[in-house]
């Protein structure tokens, strides 16, 4: 692929997290052309807008100037979630437009430098923003592709003329990650998922199976994957150093004070007592584990990468504080199978010990909810108050017999409501919370500044916690 050879690129679904990481990088690297369509205006399509990026929201046009290039001149990509029926995709194709996956493109990008990829089921963003992180204060810095924006750069692309080293977020759906050809790679989890994409458990397996092939010097694989494989280097948290003694990298004995998470560290033959994880959870000290042990693959310094690790601020809807007051907690996490609801959920318990949790949560994906069905219940159930939000459909039909009110009923807990997002606040009005999280991977998001401020409305609109006077 000649890069240097078109004139425009045009992206079909711009706005999405992936998509628009790699138009920001044309822009910025190639001297061409970079427009492209999305469904709706939102906070990522008006940054690109800023950045002198067009978009169009038309579904029925392509822009007449774009549309009558010649066909040679043009490189369109693509997004899975847009549909091969798009009007837009159909008048390129019509035209005999070159029309590519994002993943392609990803993969074409990640062959000019060293690339060190995060591959699995979850953690995949947050341990991609943090690696990135700790190399952007390295010597030579990084290119990033991150699926999600990292609080403090305010972006999903780090671009440094010169880098050593592309990071990227290796995605499984659709086996985007086999466009890949990484020096470096983490697998943090092997969840089962996207089984409308597989078919099944043992061809999602085989897929990461394949991944781990194309990674030149060998995939770490955290020690809780049943891996399917040959054997690779593992990492993993331990609760005592003997029993990470075959792991490469470890997090041992980690604990948390005040909401802070320390744990000893292994990095190969190095130990480090004492480190500072920056986020919540014991799920996300994993996250950390795995950012530090591609570092140190890396050849990065890690006295740096330690400094670092303090000073990472997070990434927009993980584990994203939006009210941390004495008065009440507000939390927004992108969490959309069962195994990223229960680490969230537990990471909240952890850090608010005693107070109860109510959880807004919307499905994502039939057969998501389909296939973890009795999971999904099991771990809503831990919450101690449910509001369900109908199931966000994304690129699927609806599945005769699945829907909210299937998933309602397989959730043994009775302090549970289901509700239209249009009864959100009646809801939280009659149901004060302590700690709120809303949870979920489709258009919940679009909620969150409206609870937000709503919440503190009116004095605030938190539970009003009873106290005892002192005698």
């Amino acid at each position: 692929m000649q890069l240097n050879s078109i004139s425009t690129a045009y992206f079909i679904g711009i706005g999405g997290i992936g998509m628009s990481a790699l138009a920001r990088y044309l822009n910025r690297k190639h001297a061409i052309r970079v427009a492209g369509y999305d469904r709706v205006h939102s906070d990522i399509t008006a940054a690109l807008e800023a950045e002198g990026i067009e978009v169009y929201y038309n579904q029925n046009l392509v822009p007449e100037d774009i549309a009558s290039l010649p066909p040679a001149s043009i490189l369109v990509i693509r997004t899975p979630a847009v549909s091969l029926d798009h009007p837009h995709h159909q008048t390129f194709e019509e035209r005999g437009v070159r029309i590519i996956k994002r993943s392609e493109l990803l993969g074409h990008i990640a062959q000019e430098t060293p690339t060190l990829a995060v591959a699995g089921t979850h953690g995949k963003t947050t341990t991609t923003a943090m690696l990135a992180h700790l190399l952007d204060g390295c010597p030579g810095k990084c290119n990033a592709f991150l699926g999600g924006v990292a609080t403090g750069i305010e972006s999903n692309l780090y671009l440094n003329d010169g880098a050593p080293w592309t990071v990227v977020e290796a995605d499984e759906f659709d086996r985007s990650f086999l466009h890949l050809h990484p020096e470096h790679a983490v697998i943090t989890s092997l969840d089962p998922d996207h089984l409308d994409v597989y078919g099944s458990e043992k061809a999602f397996q085989e897929a990461f199976l394949s991944f781990s092939r194309q990674v030149s010097q060998g995939c770490l694989i955290h020690a809780d994957v049943d891996w399917v494989g040959e054997e690779n280097e593992r990492y993993g948290i331990a609760s005592n150093r003997k029993d990470s003694e075959h792991w490469t990298y470890a997090a041992v004995a980690p604990r948390v004070h005040k909401g802070v998470w320390t744990a000893d560290v292994k990095l190969g033959s190095e130990w480090m007592e004492g480190v500072t994880f920056p986020m919540p959870g014991l799920h996300n000290v994993s996250n950390a584990l795995a950012a530090l042990a591609l570092a140190h693959r890396a050849g990065a310094p890690m006295h740096i990468c330690l400094q670092r690790l303090r000073t990472f601020k997070g990434i927009n809807r993980r584990f994203t504080y939006h009210i941390r007051e004495e008065f009440g907690v507000y939390i927004d996490d992108y969490a959309h199978h069962p195994s990223e609801l229960n680490a969230a959920i537990e990471a909240a318990r952890a850090q608010h010990p005693g107070k109860e949790i109510t959880g807004i949560f919307q499905p994502h994906l039939y057969s998501r909810t389909r296939d973890h069905l009795v999971d999904f219940g099991a771990v809503l159930s831990q919450l101690d108050r449910v509001i369900l939000l109908p199931i966000y459909a994304a690129r699927e039909k609806p599945i005769p017999g699945i829907d909210s009110q299937t998933l309602f009923e397989n959730i043994p807990n009775p302090t549970k409501h289901l509700i239209d997002s249009e009864r959100i606040f009646d809801c939280l009005k009659a149901h004060p919370p302590e700690v709120l999280m809303t949870l979920g991977a489709g258009d919940i998001d679009r909620s969150v500044i409206p609870v937000k401020q709503w919440l503190l409305e009116d004095g605030n609109r938190f539970k009003k916690i009873k106290t005892t006077p002192s005698p």
